[in-house]
């Protein structure tokens, strides 16, 4: 180093500094392929492999799809039948219903295949159901197809649909069929590439395809996008004020200083120190700079000026714990925001007490899960498999959470038990579900069972007092007190009658 030149020495960043991959960094499986077969590629960063990764390095987006996956597919899948049908019109195809639901695949249960299809929903904006029904078989068998291997061309070739319908006004059963134009589908598989056909259009004779059902968010263009895409650049400043703190504890407060030193320089030892002084490394130790003065006057008369050594911060504003705190807590909010979320759901609840919980549960359930719900077994199920295999007087649902307000659950048991309307039978369930149990209901008399409850308190006070050290002001659970004495009491009345 030459005397009297500056020079800057990055002392506050580690060397091995990570950064997020952009979608640029990303492989395209299908490169080489969009203009051989016509495909048509994702916008810049919008593809699945790109949305996974912002995903991967978001700390709430995996929180917020556990929270859809649990709460829209973790309760199950039951059949129904629709308004007016019942095992007298339709058990024929309830038990063929029931039959495809156990072995549409072997491998996963059609809870968890929609499971699945909402984790690739709300990460890429899209999913795929890939249909394989072999000539002469009875029922199709269904699989999910990742998106990271599915692309899709234009909507350029005329196809013909065909669906039937169950017409509401008749309960008859017609076909329908229209022209429209469909896209096909490319799958990559290896080194290969498969086609497949919209469900319910017509085969080519020439072609041996399988077909998919396609499922999106949004309408905008032939792929989907996720519902926080809009929050992407809050996803990737989260992350990045998070590698930034991690730094901070790793590599010491990060505050750039102006180092000086007058009449002189420092030597070459002291300068590789100063690189050097970052990290837990250099806590409790002391720093020793050494400097050479600048030497003056002339060969017989040699003279070093005396040299002085400055530190001077750039500014003097100190590093908290933690940067950024507040931004991490605007993001997350944001992509709550954009799922639909309360809090409560991805395990922030600190704020919350059983009336409010019990108000946002209520809230996720009817305005984001229930509708979530109908929409995706109507598109997959209801609307396209059951109609192909001759299925219209049954329906298949995802089952959901028994949300009840405590105090309409009680106003109401109050009023039909005041009034008699609540009869010896309809205690059963409500003892069953409190208590835990099944209770066999023909151990006891038709009569008995039909007697109003009202009636059974007025004749028998006992019934109403409360347990010791067990009364509780929650009706329910009052009734199915009530009920298991009552019970208890056929039980010894049908003792004495053997």
């Amino acid at each position: 180093m030459s005397e009297g030149n500056a020079q800057w020495f990055q002392i506050s960043k580690a060397d091995d500094e990570r950064h997020i991959p952009s979608s640029a960094q990303l492989p395209d499986l299908f490169d080489d392929l969009y203009d051989l077969h016509g495909l048509l590629p994702f916008a810049l960063g919008n593809d699945p492999a790109s949305c996974k990764l912002l995903v991967k390095n978001s700390n709430i987006i995996p929180q917020c799809i556990e929270a859809y996956k649990r709460n829209i597919a973790g309760y199950g899948i039951a059949l129904e039948y629709l308004p007016g049908e019942s095992d007298q019109t339709a058990k024929a195809e309830w038990d063929k219903a029931e039959k495809f639901l156990e072995t549409c695949n072997l491998e996963d249960t059609p809870d968890e295949i929609i499971s699945q299809l909402i984790d690739d929903l709300e990460s890429t904006g899209m999913a795929h159901v890939e249909v394989a029904w072999p000539a002469g078989s009875e029922f199709p068998t269904i699989f999910r197809m990742n998106p990271k291997y599915v692309r899709c061309t234009k909507e350029s070739n005329k196809a013909i649909i065909k669906r039937k319908r169950r017409i509401s006004s008749t309960k008859q059963v017609e076909e329908f069929s229209q022209e429209i134009y469909a896209r096909r589908y490319a799958m990559k598989r290896n080194t290969s590439v498969v086609w497949f056909r919209l469900f319910g259009t017509q085969a080519d004779e020439s072609k041996e395809e399988n077909q998919i059902i396609p499922l999106r968010i949004g309408y905008d263009g032939p792929y989907g996008e996720p519902r926080w895409f809009g929050n992407a650049p809050g996803v990737v400043g989260s992350r990045e004020a998070e590698e930034l703190n991690v730094n901070y504890f790793s590599n010491g407060r990060m505050l750039s200083m102006i180092l000086t030193v007058t009449n002189g320089r420092l030597t070459k030892q002291s300068m590789e120190l100063l690189k050097n002084v970052k990290g837990s490394q250099s806590q409790g130790g002391i720093l020793y700079l050494e400097a050479k003065g600048e030497e003056t006057g002339g060969p017989m008369d040699e003279k070093v000026e005396k040299v002085a050594i400055k530190l001077d911060k750039l500014n003097d504003l100190l590093q908290q714990d933690a940067l950024f705190l507040e931004y991490g807590k605007e993001k997350k909010a944001d992509i709550l925001s954009a799922f639909r979320l309360p809090p409560i759901l991805v395990g922030q609840s600190s704020d919350y007490n059983r009336a409010t919980a019990d108000a946002a549960l209520r809230f996720a359930e009817e305005q984001v899960f229930e509708p979530y719900r109908k929409w995706i077994m109507a598109e997959i199920f209801n609307k396209r498999l059951f109609p192909a295999m001759d299925i219209f007087r049954v329906r298949a649902v995802l089952r959901g959470p028994k949300i009840i307000d405590p105090a309409d659950r009680k106003a109401m048991l109050d009023f039909i038990a005041d009034r008699g309307i609540m009869l010896v039978r309809d205690l059963i369930p409500i003892a069953e579900d409190v208590l835990g149990t099944t209770i066999d209901e023909t151990k006891f008399s038709e009569e008995y069972l039909d007697t109003p409850i009202a009636q059974l308190a007025a004749s028998q006070l006992a019934l109403l007092e409360p347990e010791p050290d067990t009364d509780t002001d929650d009706m329910q659970n009052r009734i199915a007190t009530i009920a298991k004495r009552l019970l208890k009491q056929a039980d010894k009345e049908a003792a004495l009658h053997v």
